[in-house]
This record gives structure tokens, C-alpha cells and sequence, in this order.
């Protein structure tokens, strides 16, 4: 009876032993294998995606999820890249690096907080993107072929006012959310025979400093969708004359504002003539123009005979239904010879890309 007593009470032990230690300490094991592996993963996705002048340092990632999650943090990311004339900074706070085990070719990318400033060629910076959160995902479909999906919140473009040593950085645009999805197709799967970048980006409830409009201070809605054929690589100047040169264009397959009353929709081609500047050709449907100009007669801001003067103007241009179905007026728009024209009208002057 002691003795099957001792015995039951040994093998009480081992289990107890198993399970309280030889479990863990796999469990451990086990995780710091996958671990490695998708550190091998990240860096994998990371090399094939990015860049060679925008190379992410790998060194400094650190081990982090246990024991429910599989991660790779640091704490800050620096890169600096040339663009066009001038540099590229990209400042990311608390960035996280993840891939499952269940879908290997798909990187998953969180940030508390990320900074793009754009540094032109006297080192003087001009412009700063910033965003309190951001999210990427990159799922990469084989070799030549990738997809990306950017979500950014409370995102604020600023421009540099002051001097160098005393920046004065007032804000430009601001806006709640803005998600970017960019599907890349190699030539060998496009009818062109030339690499395309599919481009959706929506954009919600954008504030604007200046407009030439009072009506697009606010904007409730963006929507772009636009296609770049050709292998475009914006870093470096030569780059970007190859890609002209070669026929390369953005197609701007639909672009939508939603400034209620007004609603805005696009569509057309881009390229770049030989002082760089954009040359192309669209068409813009106009919707709420007859209301907008009832607002500014009634506000003082137009005489009745002005605001019945350019309503009969309204009536003779052609009309079409938009997306929504509702009857627009068409506009033809041209970027050509450094100007910007809407139908007979000039809006602005174009620069070149290259200051």
C-alpha cells in the first residue's frame, strides 16, 4: 500500500514537473524558433520591397510579443533618402514589424507616430508630413509584384515659414484618416509591356489653409484612383526623364471631391514635357456650380447680374452624369506650356518638378 502510495505520489510530481517546467521551457523554445523565422521573413519582405537608397537597418530590431505575440520593435527608425533635387527624411516613433506563421508573405507595420520632411538642395526644409498613427501592409504576391496598404490618422501637412533658425511651421492641410492602397504589376502582366502602379487613396473630412475657393476650405470626401505606367523611380532626376522618355504617364483613372454643395469629379492623363513641368489632358464634371453661385449673390459676394451672367455661361457648356447620376456640367482641363486651364480659363502657372 506505501509503495503504490510513493509511486502515485512520483508520478503526481513528473506531471507536476511537466507541466510547470518542461512545458514552459518548450513553449519558450518554440517561440524564440518562430521568432527568428519571422525575423527572416521581415527582412526577406523589407529587402524585395524598399528601395536600395531607403535600406532599413535590421540591426537595431528588437525581440518583442511574448508570450501571445510574435514582433520585432524599435523604438525610433530613421531614413534618409535622396529625392528628385534635393533629400527625403522619414522619422518613425515606436514602429512594430510582424508576419503570422499562417500567411508568411504579408508584413504588417504599426507606428505611434511617423515624420516625412522634404529637405531641398540648400538644405532648407520646406515642407513636413506627419501622422500620430500609421499602419502598413505589405503582401507580397511573388518575386515582381506587391501590394501596400498605408492607414494613417490625424494626418497634418505643414509648411516652413520662419527661418532656418527660428522654423516657423504653419499648417496647411489637415485631415482625420487617410488609407493609400498601391498594387504594383510587373510588365510581363500588363497588355503595355510596361510596370504599372495602381494608386486608391480616400481621404476624410481635409481642412485647407488657403483655397482659391472658399467652397474647398473644407472638404467632407477625397477619392483618387490613378495608375503610373512605366517604372517610375521619383528618387533621382535621371530616373524620372528615363521614365518620360521611355512614355511613361500617370493615368488619372478617377479623382472625386466631395465639398457639398460642390462635388467634383476627374479624369484624364499626365506626363512631363522637356522643362519637366506637367503636360496632359482630362475632363473635370462639375455638380452644385448653380448653387454656389446662388450662395454668392445672396451673401453680397456677386450682383444678380454677374451671378445671371455666369449661370447662362453654366448653361452652354455640355452636361453629363456623374458617378452619383447626377446631371454635371463637363469642363475640359489642360496642363500645357507651364499653364493650368480649365476650359478658356487660366488657373495657374505650372512649375517644373526641378527647382
Amino acid at each position: 500500500m506505501t509503495t503504490n502510495l510513493f509511486t502515485f505520489l512520483a508520478k503526481k510530481r513528473l506531471t507536476v514537473l511537466l507541466v510547470f517546467l518542461i512545458l514552459p521551457l518548450s513553449y519558450g523554445i518554440a517561440w524564440m524558433i518562430l521568432s527568428q523565422w519571422s525575423f527572416y521573413q521581415i527582412s526577406k519582405i523589407l529587402s524585395s520591397t524598399v528601395r536600395p537608397h531607403m535600406a532599413i537597418d535590421t540591426s537595431q530590431f528588437i525581440r518583442s510579443g511574448f508570450p501571445f505575440a510574435i514582433s520585432w520593435r524599435v523604438s525610433s527608425l530613421k531614413i534618409l533618402s535622396p529625392l528628385i533635387d534635393g533629400k527625403l527624411l522619414l522619422k518613425f516613433s515606436n514602429i512594430s514589424f510582424g508576419v503570422s506563421a499562417f500567411n508568411p508573405t504579408t508584413l504588417n507595420t504599426n507606428a505611434d507616430g511617423i515624420h516625412l520632411t522634404l529637405i531641398n538642395r540648400r538644405d532648407e526644409s520646406l515642407w513636413k508630413f506627419q501622422s500620430k498613427q500609421f499602419q502598413v501592409k505589405i503582401v507580397k504576391k511573388n518575386s515582381h509584384r506587391a501590394e501596400l496598404f498605408f492607414e494613417l490618422e490625424d494626418v497634418k501637412l505643414l509648411k516652413q515659414e520662419g527661418t532656418k533658425l527660428d522654423p516657423n511651421w504653419e499648417e496647411y492641410v489637415a485631415s482625420n484618416n487617410l488609407l493609400v492602397n498601391v498594387q504594383q504589376v510587373s510588365s510581363k502582366e500588363t497588355t503595355t509591356q510596361k510596370s504599372t502602379a495602381n494608386i486608391l487613396a480616400d481621404i476624410d473630412d481635409i481642412k485647407l489653409r488657403s483655397s482659391p475657393l472658399n467652397n474647398f476650405k473644407n472638404v467632407n470626401k477625397g477619392h483618387l484612383n490613378l495608375a503610373v505606367i512605366g517604372d517610375l523611380d521619383a528618387w533621382r532626376i535621371s530616373d524620372i526623364v528615363d521614365w518620360r522618355d521611355d512614355g511613361g504617364i500617370i493615368e488619372i483613372k478617377n479623382m472625386k471631391v466631395d465639398a457639398s454643395p460642390i462635388n467634383l469629379e476627374m479624369n484624364g492623363t499626365v506626363s512631363l514635357d522637356q522643362e519637366l513641368k506637367p503636360i496632359g489632358a482630362g475632363t473635370v464634371l462639375v455638380y452644385g456650380a448653380e448653387e454656389i453661385i446662388n450662395e454668392k449673390i445672396v451673401a453680397g459676394d456677386m450682383s444678380r447680374t454677374e451671378g445671371l451672367m455666369a449661370q447662362l455661361a453654366l448653361s452652354l457648356l455640355p452636361s453629363k452624369k456623374n458617378s452619383a447620376g447626377k446631371l454635371s456640367i463637363q469642363i475640359p482641363i489642360t496642363a500645357q506650356e507651364g499653364k493650368l486651364r480649365v476650359g478658356p480659363f487660366l488657373i495657374t502657372e505650372l512649375f517644373s518638378i526641378v527647382r
